[in-house]
């Protein structure tokens, strides 16, 4: 009991005995609270969750609450469903699109640069989470409304905070209360229809109705207005399957929320932390602001410029190492299953530790250190394809992945042409795992400006 209670309070942390499992196994079985609880500590076992018998194993519970917020998308749907939607999906974020969308992207970067350039009290200090979550939120709006729409996002932004904090106490209150999933899903129908509930569910109901408002404004303002097909919503809208059939204005309103909602909440830690380790990773900083200048010098950004910058996406990847935001993935099996000679049942919840893997020595030589070299491209393939789960893996690989490394690592160049950052002198940083890992009391830096790339190649002739 206390275990479920601190549960409740806390969430499942980081360093929980539920997560880690058992020391020098890789596979513990364990019950909690009434449920059979597998911790998966090898690639090649976690390899068979997500590649080889990924049909056997769906969203674990906890993502009903998620469910509720973003509705049914790629990321919660599940069988022939989430099949074909993907088929008719991916395609919309191929590289030929993130071309297309790689302008619109960019645009909030250089306002929100522009603005700490403009006003130096808006950088002394900064505080570095909120910064990457407003930036991302701009981002997000940006790529999926298109210009002059990306303030929608920021409309909303205060809202979606405060209903994926209350998803998050909500989803404690079902690990720890472990309710049939038909009474689950009841609940969460009458969350998103009744206005009057208790905290946290009325902030839940809160940001449904907020972001339902605000969606299904725009997506019927494109429809009254068409032409427009540039941006992500556009693209949605003009997807067809093999019949020539749309998706459902639903299933759009649902795969443009959880563009916005899952998108932005997990770039934004992942660039926090990513702040925090070159600020004390100068060497790895200095390579990266050296490739920056050579790239871009203080032009605008072009979409081939991305891949000519290794050492700054190499950067972005290796935090998202050492402070995964997807830094747990539970699954529920829903077919008699089997690994490596231990039986899973159906009905088993299985937890991938993706932070305990990205930490385990025997696939990441000194874990604790900060290397981009294991990510430049000659050694992208050196490491086991599931002991790297950022974005998860398998087939149900975020579909969103090419689009936010490209987004980090344009966040990342074009922050760092005119300003460095540093951590404020005696701020604690500690971690706080919910949903994703972010810093528990912020992360305040302060920027120190940098000479244009014009006045640093004058000096050097």
């Amino acid at each position: 009991m206390r275990v479920i209670s601190d549960v409740v309070r806390n969430g499942l942390g980081v360093e929980s005995p539920i997560v880690r499992g058992i020391p020098g196994e890789d596979i513990a079985s364990f019950r909690f609270n009434r449920r059979t609880v597998y911790i998966l500590k090898h690639p090649d076992y976690v390899d068979h969750v997500f590649h080889g018998g990924v049909d056997r194993y769906h969203k674990s519970i906890e993502y009903e609450m998620l469910r509720a917020a973003v509705g049914l998308s790629l990321f919660t749907d599940e069988d022939e469903s989430w099949r074909r939607h993907r088929m008719m999906i991916n395609p919309v974020l191929a590289k030929r699109h993130l071309t297309d969308l790689f302008d619109l992207m960019v645009d909030p970067i250089e306002r929100f640069v522009a603005r700490y350039e403009d006003d130096p009290a808006a950088r002394q200090p900064i505080e570095m989470t909120e910064a990457m979550t407003e930036l991302t939120l701009d981002v997000v709006g940006s790529a999926l409304f298109g210009r002059g729409m990306a303030d929608l996002a920021q409309q909303i932004g205060s809202r979606v905070t405060l209903g994926l904090r209350a998803s998050e106490r909500a989803a404690r209150l079902m690990l720890a209360g472990n309710p049939p999933t038909p009474l689950t899903r009841a609940a969460v129908s009458i969350i998103q229809h009744v206005p009057f509930l208790p905290p946290p569910l009325n902030q839940l109901h809160d940001v449904l109705s907020t972001i339902d408002d605000t969606v299904w404004k725009v997506i019927h303002d494109r429809q009254a207005n068409p032409g427009r097909d540039d941006d992500l919503l556009g693209l949605l809208l003009s997807i067809r399957d093999d019949d020539g059939e749309p998706l459902p204005l639903r299933r759009v309103r649902d795969e443009a929320c959880t563009f916005m909602l899952a998108g932005h909440e997990t770039t934004a830690n992942a660039m926090a932390w990513m702040w925090h380790l070159l600020a004390i990773n100068h060497e790895a900083r200095d390579r990266m602001l050296a490739e920056v200048d050579e790239v871009l010098g203080d032009r605008r950004p072009a979409f081939d410029d991305v891949r000519r910058l290794p050492w700054t996406t190499a950067c972005v990847m290796e935090a998202m190492r050492l402070f995964s935001p997807a830094w747990i993935v539970p699954r529920v099996c829903v077919e008699d299953d089997e690994i490596d000679g231990h039986r899973i049942r159906k009905g088993s919840v299985v937890i991938v530790p993706v932070n305990e893997l990205h930490h385990d020595e025997r696939f990441w030589p000194d874990p604790e250190v900060f290397d981009p070299t294991r990510f430049l491209p000659e050694n992208g393939r050196k490491h086991h394809r599931s002991a790297y789960l950022p974005f998860g893996g398998g087939r149900r690989v975020c579909a969103g992945q090419s689009f936010a490394l490209i987004e980090t690592t344009l966040i990342t160049a074009m922050m760092s042409r005119c300003f460095t950052y540093e951590i404020l002198p005696g701020h604690p940083i500690a971690r706080e795992a919910t949903m994703t890992i972010r810093p528990r009391y912020g992360m305040p830096m302060v920027a120190r400006r940098r000479a244009t790339a014009a006045t640093r190649e004058a000096v050097a002739a």
